[in-house]
């Protein structure tokens, strides 16, 4: 398909996201809650879809690997406890490209031969379809939900299928530099004093080794991978507000409690929660659960962020049709949560399951209370405090999630 024909598409009622591609002419879209990319063109977004399981098959307490807990038990409630639309992946004849085959997406099989720079990792598309790579020529960065569709914790480092997708490494500290660049560029500024682009852009990308959403720096500092895509836009939400208390995502057939915790708990008692609002049938319901990951971060706005430059996004990175419970930061600055997930995580490679990974609907802060990481970031804290013997806020919110159909 040409360029010019990709121009023309039109667009689905949903609108469409804007990413990195081939170059041309800049514009922006503000109708969708998904990315604030560069636009070069646009195509359409996929009304509906689902969104692919975590791959976790075991459940743990604060620390250690147990049995699968039973409904009213301790730790109920986990990832590994819910089955969802599991990963299924087709490798073409020629090895180049790999077809996701509950996404629709098609994949490079392989990545940039070199770590490159935000700005140069959206190039590396332009050369792929002039080479008419795999057979196509409509390569694209992929958004940040997009690319984080392909995280699979079923083991951890590498998070990702390494039967399916190339990651090369030689030792657990080169894995934990396997970055890979969306097209998902951040609305803020890097704020914290901790790295030396201090008030630089950022753009996010996932490390596909130590399983983290991060954003960085897109010209200074260290370079970072490229692996492309094609097809229909993944990842757009399609919210409706029930006037009931939920929301319902109509593209993922997910319903959301609107409302969040409106306070902070550790792991063990965010579990505890949605057992506790399911006795009491809150909302109408009995079948509440801590999200995903997955679940959790394709409910992210990365249009909007508390220091979103254009003071219009100003807020949690979520849609304003959810509530969230303010809070003060470790920097003493008006803040939104952080938020639990039912998934667990393992520091290194060979740590305990001793942590479990939250999403950042406000700033994702380093040591000095700063924006390190951007809202929208998953990172992982302590399921109990001092589990890990290492800093870790690990009071979190929890946002309840139930399939609606």
């Amino acid at each position: 398909m040409s360029k010019k024909q990709i121009i023309l598409l039109l667009l689905t009622a949903l609108g469409t996201l804007t990413f990195l591609a081939c170059g041309g002419s800049s514009s922006t879209d503000s109708s969708t809650s998904g990315d604030t990319s560069e636009i070069t063109y646009t195509i359409p977004a996929k009304s509906s879809y689902s969104i692919v399981d975590t791959g976790q098959t075991k459940t743990y307490n604060a620390t250690l690997e147990i049995s699968a807990p039973a409904a009213g038990e301790a730790f109920y409630g986990q990832d590994a406890q819910f089955s969802g639309v599991q990963p299924s992946y087709s490798k073409s004849s020629d090895g180049l490209t790999v077809k996701d085959n509950v996404t629709g997406l098609t994949w490079q099989q392989s990545h940039s031969s070199s770590q490159v720079y935000w700005t140069e990792a959206k190039a590396v598309p332009a050369t792929l379809n002039a080479q008419n790579y795999g057979g196509y020529s409509d390569w694209r960065l992929p958004t940040i939900k997009e690319l984080y569709s392909l995280w699979n914790g079923s083991s951890g480092w590498p998070y990702i299928d390494s039967n399916y997708f190339t990651i090369n490494y030689t030792s657990e500290m080169e894995l934990s530099h396997a970055i890979f660049w969306s097209s998902t560029k951040y609305t803020g500024l890097l704020e914290s004093t901790v790295e030396p682009e201090t008030g630089a852009e950022i753009a996010f990308g996932v490390n596909f080794g130590t399983g983290h959403i991060k954003a960085y720096a897109i010209s200074t500092g260290p370079r970072h991978l490229a692996r492309c895509v094609r097809g229909d836009i993944y990842g757009v939400n399609n919210f409706k507000n029930n006037s009931d208390g939920t929301i319902t995502d109509q593209a993922t057939g997910l319903m959301w409690a609107q409302a969040d915790s409106g306070s902070g708990m550790d792991w063990e008692h965010a579990l505890a929660f949605a057992q506790t609002k399911n006795a009491a049938t809150y909302l109408g319901h009995n079948d509440w659960r801590l999200p995903n990951s997955k679940e959790l971060q394709n409910i992210v706005d990365y249009t909007r962020s508390p220091g979103a430059t254009d003071s219009t996004k100003v807020g949690p990175a979520i849609d304003p049709l959810f509530s969230s419970t303010g809070i003060t930061n470790e920097a003493g600055t008006a803040d939104y949560p952080w938020y639990w997930t039912n998934t667990t995580a393992k520091v290194n490679a060979n740590a305990a399951n001793d942590a479990a990974w939250y999403v950042a609907f406000g700033r994702a802060v380093g040591f000095d209370g700063k924006d390190l990481h951007g809202a929208g970031a998953i990172r992982f804290d302590d399921k109990v405090q001092g589990a890990s013997g290492g800093e870790s806020r690990y009071l979190n919110f929890v946002r309840l999630v139930r399939n609606a159909q």
